[in-house]
């Protein structure tokens, strides 16, 4: 259990902001102490890791808080899915171990070890998210370093990119387009997303980061896709993202563009909506595809 001036000590946000949170938001609710102290067990203060988390990428703190409340709920409803599996949660907490250390060695064998004990689907929605999340904390309140996230970050995209490559498919289905919008660079939930997608049959394109937005427009071109995936994550993206729809809608207004990420719900009403679970979002991205194969811009059902 913590006081609230070490919990504003772990985080970096001031008591004042924390008890703010606590009072507008019901972010991290205390406990009483025997003489009437508040404290504040691990689960608290991680809830107020996620908020300041958002809060510094740009969300304002009621979006943050409704955010957080989300996360924190999705991730209580896996655990009860997975029965609190104990090895997912020390992969986790061997992760965050290598990456104090700057181990890049175990960080691979990590990673290596958790793709290896299921489908790739399962590893990146019941492993490897939930770890991101957790070393985004640990960044956050001074346990690991920006250079021990970036470590972790290029292994997981290594693994990611490994595991794209061995899911060609044999008989491709429809083509689709993925990446991220202008100035996004929040990767790793789209790759794990278009590795699910190419294990699901679709024949895809991914095309990384920060795209421009008439850079879309000529992929589009010269691929001929039936789909586009993007994904928007923080407030910034959506401006973006909803830049690219609005050069594609005059070129192909038949074009399907289906969204992932946080803010997947305040993307242009057109967009197909695919979830938060890259195995079920390819899944929903299929069956779009399939009733509607000559590709309509409005969700199917």
């Amino acid at each position: 259990m913590h006081t609230i001036k070490r919990a504003s000590e772990m985080i970096g946000v001031q008591m004042a902001t924390l008890r703010a949170w606590e009072r507008r938001y019901e972010i991290a609710v205390p406990r009483r102490s025997s003489d009437g102290h508040r404290l504040y067990d691990d689960e608290a203060v991680r809830a107020w890791g996620t908020m300041n988390s958002l809060v510094l990428e740009g969300w304002t703190p009621q979006q943050a808080a409704e955010e957080t409340r989300r996360r924190l709920g999705a991730e209580a409803g896996q655990d009860r899915a997975t029965g609190g599996d104990p090895q997912v949660a020390g992969g986790c907490e061997e992760l965050l171990h290598a990456a104090e250390r700057l181990d890049v060695a175990a960080v691979t064998r990590v990673v290596d070890a958790q793709f290896a004990s299921a489908p790739p689907e399962d590893a990146i929605d019941n492993w490897l998210m939930p770890s991101l999340r957790e070393l985004g904390l640990a960044w956050a309140s001074g346990r690991v370093t920006v250079a021990g996230e970036h470590m972790v970050a290029h292994a997981v995209v290594r693994r990611l990119w490994s595991a794209y490559e061995d899911a060609e498919p044999e008989r491709p289905g429809p083509k689709v387009i993925i990446g991220l919008p202008p100035k996004s660079r929040h990767e790793l939930g789209l790759l794990g997303f278009a590795v699910a997608a190419r294990r699901a049959g679709l024949d895809t394109t991914y095309v990384g980061a920060d795209l421009p937005a008439e850079d879309w427009a000529r992929a589009v071109e010269a691929r001929e896709p039936a789909a586009l995936v993007l994904a928007a994550s923080m407030n910034r993206d959506l401006t973006h993202l909803s830049r690219v729809v609005e050069v594609l809608d005059g070129a192909r207004p038949d074009l399907l563009i289906a969204v992932g990420g946080g803010l997947q719900d305040r993307t242009p009403e057109q967009c197909v909506r695919l979830g938060h679970r890259v195995g079920d979002a390819a899944a929903e991205l299929v069956r779009q595809l399939s009733a509607a194969p000559s590709a309509t811009r409005r969700p199917s059902g």
